[in-house]
């Protein structure tokens, strides 16, 4: 099913009727998971979340940032992988050969399909940790638009702009904590990658004894709203912009 899929939604007016008839089969079907194969590993997808329908249906996703980090990580011998706000685990798998893993996930279902991942794939590299990373150690409430967008899930904060579009949100209680309470890392050459929807400040914040004590390329989400606190932090922490894909910056302090 997948092959034919994956070539009807490369033809031009089918693409946006292909995801509508993948859903229906997936209602129809009662299908909760596919386990599909992806380059040289496999992936648990959910096919109600949009991120993994993208994968399952074209076979990729952000493809320009994978590419772009893989060669970085290549040329500038880089020995570890941080992944925070790491979902289902796709940029620490694509991206773990020959690299020590350290992946962090804080919603309960995403962080089980992580740990589906690692172990189909008998990754013996990636650490997996159901935790958010942040400025303080506690428990905290995590929300999300809605639920079938698991990978959209933010830190609850009562000033959130997007808090204020929705009537209707569903929320989850997790444990926080510091990377530099938790990764005990120095003198090495790492690659960071951070997408935890407008939680940055509070990830960098928890983490200035890492990303000062390393070599790092850090590739990063960022709004526009909050580009200029972010940017500000990471100037104060030494590091500069050195390239942008999207909302994705890449910033790096020995480049």
């Amino acid at each position: 099913m997948r092959d034919i899929l994956n070539y009807l939604y490369k033809i031009k007016f089918l693409r946006r009727i292909v995801p509508s008839i993948f859903k229906i089969v997936v209602k129809i079907f009662k299908i909760k998971n596919i386990v599909a194969k992806h380059e040289n590993f496999f992936l648990n997808l959910n096919p109600e979340n949009p991120i993994d329908r993208e994968i399952y249906l074209k076979r990729e996703y952000e493809k320009e940032q994978i590419t772009f980090f893989k060669n970085e990580i290549k040329k500038n011998n880089i020995s570890t992988f941080i992944d925070i706000g790491a979902h289902l685990g796709f940029y620490s798998i694509s991206l773990s050969n020959n690299l020590n893993v350290y992946s962090f996930e804080p919603i309960k279902k995403n962080f089980d399909q992580l740990k589906s991942n690692v172990l189909i794939n008998n990754f013996d590299n990636i650490h997996i940790f159901n935790l958010a990373l942040s400025n303080k150690k506690k428990k905290i409430k995590m929300w999300v638009s809605d639920i079938k967008r698991t990978g959209g899930f933010s830190v609850f904060n009562e000033n959130d702009e997007e808090l204020k579009k929705y009537n209707l949100t569903y929320s989850e209680l997790t444990q926080s904590d510091l990377a530099d309470s938790i990764l005990n890392i120095k003198n090495a050459n790492l690659a960071i990658k951070i997408d935890v929807e407008r939680h940055e400040e509070q990830v960098l914040l928890g983490a200035s004894k890492l990303l000062t004590e390393n070599k790092i390329i850090i590739q990063i989400e960022i709004f526009d709203k909050r580009k200029k606190k972010i940017f500000d932090i990471l100037k104060n922490y030494k590091y500069q912009l050195y390239n942008s894909i999207g909302k994705d910056y890449y910033f790096t302090n020995f480049i």
